[in-house]
């Protein structure tokens, strides 16, 4: 008995450690809206967290909470190969109606948003949010579910 129960914990697998998380660079802050989607659709929007929870608190007073899924590299800019951290995290519930009468994922729900720090030298330190409306969490800013990219200043 010794020797089979011996066995099957040696091939059995072994469960995955998880990864050290660190999201030092998503402050809790105001971000002035900077691109003209988030001035139109979000505008100025405050950020504070909770126990792997964001709350995104929009200018019109609309809000969305988010819970941390993972920390995942890729493609998160538009048009851009490069790789940049980003957090994905899974919608609690849709804010609805934004500004002038816009919601954050068109016609669709939001189902998924992805933070991403930026510092490039041409447009400065920004922090992106990305709007993901699939039922999966999206690998890279190319997902077909994509649905709305706004920026906003890190103060």
């Amino acid at each position: 008995m010794r020797l089979t129960l011996a066995c099957l914990l040696t091939l059995s697998p072994l469960p995955v450690l998880a990864q050290e998380v660190d999201l030092s660079w998503l402050m809790e802050a105001h971000y002035a809206a900077i691109s003209t989607t988030s001035e139109s659709v979000t505008g100025d929007i405050d950020l504070s967290a909770e126990d792997w929870v964001w709350t995104v608190d929009f200018q019109g007073g609309a809000s969305l909470d988010a819970s941390f899924v993972e920390q995942r590299s890729s493609a998160w800019m538009p048009g851009d190969g490069e790789v940049w951290a980003g957090a994905v995290l899974a919608v609690e519930e849709d804010p609805g109606e934004l500004e002038n009468g816009n919601t954050i994922c068109g016609e669709d729900e939001a189902s998924f948003i992805v933070f991403t720090p930026i510092d490039a030298a041409q447009i400065g330190a920004e922090l992106q949010i990305a709007v993901f409306s699939g039922e999966t969490p999206p690998e890279n800013i190319e997902d077909p579910s994509l649905c709305g990219t706004y920026n906003y200043a890190i103060r």
